[in-house]
């Protein structure tokens, strides 16, 4: 069994970036486990779908890359795109994964974490034996954890996670069932290359009510995109349709139902732009977090497990009570957080993880983390 100071599980945006940290500090014995490839929900996305928030050269007046997960690199110069694709960006994660040398094993799944008596750290499995560490890093994301169950006949519908192409749906005349970024980036793609488009939303408008957070209200590239295909009279939007079923009929395909007793009878299964499950991969090890009744997880000021010593989270599933962390340039502000309070767990020099503070924020006031003997 190999023992390291610290494993992250997980390759994507979070990981890779929380890596970058962790290699900052002198003597510090780290490693990443994938279950994939590097990268591997931007490898599933639809090939039409782009970054929402814009990525522009800025690091060198301070201000690093909305989509960067280290300070010094850009996505846009690097994939030459201002909004990149799935693909450009785990690209361009392998890419610094590479260049920076992180140890990385790839095709290596988690398959059980037990956590060891007297915060002693953490033993995972995996198919290629056991390993042992102090701390354990989770960094799983949502994007391979969709809500396929969101309502009764949800069986007969699409997913958004489950589409590789746009253009490889079949027929002509769609109906999306939700209205934030996935349901209107599907509606969106489809009608943009012809189809007619219904979009069922939930909410009365997109207006925001008392903030202009994009993890609460529509971002404006959706919104100008949204737009554009309303225009073309290709998209039709309902607001106030909250779904409660769909059925599956003879002759008509399918029939969607709304709460209010409307309904509409599509040929093609319904899409979903409904979310993902809420916590994500982190259900994996669900037993190891403290929930709270909106089934989300409970963490400490340094994102550590209140329930398990030395388990902490990355990532969009991170939430401190108003503000949701769902976005690179919001998540990548922990990074330096976390590894600095392992850093003062194991009596390691953190003065590395000052540099660029700036772009990440400061460390704030967040003790050691719970459960230290330091």
């Amino acid at each position: 069994m190999r023992a390291l100071d610290v494993v992250v599980v997980g390759a994507g945006a979070a990981g890779i970036g929380m890596a970058l940290a962790l290699q900052k500090i002198p003597r510090l014995r780290f490693g990443v486990l994938e279950a994939g490839r590097i990268g591997e929900s931007f490898h599933r996305w639809p090939a039409e779908t782009r970054f929402i928030t814009p990525s522009f050269y800025s690091n060198p007046f301070g201000m690093a890359d909305l989509n960067a997960v280290n300070e010094l690199s850009s996505p846009a110069i690097f994939s030459g795109s201002e909004h990149p694709s799935g693909e450009q960006f785990a690209a361009y994660l392998a890419f610094l994964a590479k260049g920076h040398e992180l140890p990385v094993v790839e095709n290596c799944p988690v398959q059980h974490v037990a956590a060891l008596e007297r915060s002693q750290g953490f033993r995972l499995s995996t198919p290629q034996g056991q390993l042992r560490a102090r701390f354990l890093i989770w960094a799983t994301g949502e994007y391979q954890y969709p809500d396929l169950d969101p309502f009764p006949g949800a069986q007969w519908c699409l997913h958004y996670a489950q589409v590789n192409s746009w253009k490889a749906v079949a027929g002509t005349h769609h109906t999306v069932i939700g209205g934030y970024e996935s349901g209107v980036d599907a509606a969106v793609n489809l009608a943009a290359q012809g189809c007619a488009v219904r979009l069922l939303v939930r909410k009365s408008s997109w207006d925001p009510q008392s903030t202009y957070d994009p993890s609460l209200s529509l971002s404006p590239y959706s919104r100008e995109r949204l737009h554009r295909q309303v225009d073309s009279d290709r998209l039709e939007i309902l607001f106030g349709v909250d779904v409660i079923r769909v059925t599956q009929g003879q002759g008509i395909g399918f029939r969607v139902h709304a709460s209010d007793g409307r309904y509409w009878d599509v040929p093609q299964p319904p899409i979903l732009g409904t979310g993902f499950v809420k916590g994500g991969g982190a259900r994996q090890i669900a037993g190891l977090w403290q929930w709270d009744g909106d089934n989300r997880i409970v963490l400490s000021e340094a994102d550590e497990s209140t329930r398990t010593p030395g388990l902490f989270l990355i990532g969009p599933q991170v939430r401190h009570d108003t503000r949701i962390y769902c976005f690179i340039y919001k998540f990548r502000q922990r990074f330096g957080l976390i590894a600095h309070s392992i850093a003062q767990c194991l009596g390691l020099d953190s003065q590395a993880l000052q540099v660029g503070v700036g772009a990440w924020g400061p460390f704030g006031n967040s003790e050691c983390c719970e459960g230290c003997e330091c």
